[in-house]
């Protein structure tokens, strides 16, 4: 009885408190570094104007990727219907090529760029940092080609849609649960 008791109250407490597949945590872990992988991507770029010499296509350039990197994190982060809704951003195959693109870009401007100062240590550092972040970036581009290539993204589409069915659920069975424990006893509900 203790058994059946324990049970019951396990299934109570998955049906109020949903929580994420494992699957659907590692899709979420993915975004989340993607989205810190363009945010360090645009503080490189700022970096590499300050610390290297740059001509005014660079300059552009650089600009341009800061502005990709923006859209990227506003695509992980889901803030925006434009960036919910655009095909490219969507898709993650299309994704993975653009955060490759962005990332092969940095390294290009890393492999051109001279220092303003030849005895600048600032500018070994952000050699290094431009390197690391833009290799991090063509990785996850690379990451979402492939999961996109293995259709993963329609498991992680229906992990999600599932994940949101059951905290809509949740939200039920805890009004419901509440009406029944609030109610004394012995009476039952008018309606």
């Amino acid at each position: 009885m203790q058994q059946r008791s324990a049970q019951l109250q396990a299934q109570f407490e998955e049906e109020t408190n949903p929580s994420r597949h494992m699957l659907h945590k590692f899709f979420i872990l993915i975004s989340i570094v993607a989205a810190l992988s363009a945010c360090n991507m645009a503080v490189g770029q700022f970096i590499g104007i300050i610390f290297q010499q740059v001509g005014p296509v660079q300059y552009v350039l650089r600009i341009y990727v800061i502005a990709l990197c923006v859209l990227v994190v506003f695509n992980e982060m889901e803030w925006t219907k434009f960036m919910r809704e655009s095909k490219i951003m969507r898709i993650w195959i299309t994704r993975g090529l653009l955060y490759s693109f962005i990332g092969t870009l940095g390294l290009e401007e890393n492999d051109t760029s001279t220092s303003r100062n030849s005895q600048d240590r600032g500018f070994s550092f952000s050699l290094h940092y431009i390197k690391v972040v833009a290799w991090l970036m063509v990785c996850c581009g690379t990451l979402y080609f492939f999961m996109g290539v293995f259709c993963l993204q329609l498991v992680h589409n229906r992990l999600r849609n599932d994940y949101q069915q059951r905290l809509t659920r949740a939200v039920d069975v805890r009004r419901t649960a509440e009406t029944y424990v609030e109610q004394p006893a012995g009476t039952s509900s008018a309606v």
